[in-house]
């Protein structure tokens, strides 16, 4: 193993540890987020962005956001019983297909109401759609 896959696996495994979210599992998800985190803000940047700032971003500018509208109850009623890290990953993949959908950057809070109300159980999803703008659901 190299110097970068060390530095990889170092900074996943502090993300899996630091969270109440992720586990061991999750790593071969996390590393291609990253990744993809990598490759965008170097491209938006134009400059290169090392693993060690693609994951310190990731983390600042992706999970945190997420991780805490995931705490509203919309969520929390659409996806009872589900793993938050499966409904995270898919908020995620659901941010980044709505914003190319509406041509500009979606907010987290909008995505995430967005997908509880097109994709949550019964009364989460109910609620979240009355609470979305009338573009999100």
């Amino acid at each position: 193993m190299n110097n970068n896959d060390n530095t990889k696996k170092e900074s996943i495994e502090f993300l899996i540890k630091d969270t109440d979210m992720f586990l061991e599992s999750d790593y071969d998800r996390l590393a291609p987020h990253i990744e993809g985190h990598r490759y965008f803000l170097g491209k938006n940047l134009n400059i290169n962005i090392t693993w060690e700032e693609a994951t310190f971003s990731w983390f600042s500018n992706i999970y945190q956001p997420i991780s805490q509208v995931m705490e509203n109850w919309t969520t929390q009623m659409s996806f009872p019983g589900r793993r938050r890290a499966d409904v995270f990953f898919e908020i995620c993949d659901h941010l980044y297909y709505l914003s190319l959908e509406k041509g500009r950057e979606v907010n987290v809070y909008e995505a995430v109401l967005s997908y509880d109300a097109n994709f949550g159980n019964a009364i989460g999803r109910f609620m979240a759609r009355l609470l979305s703008p009338k573009s999100v659901a």
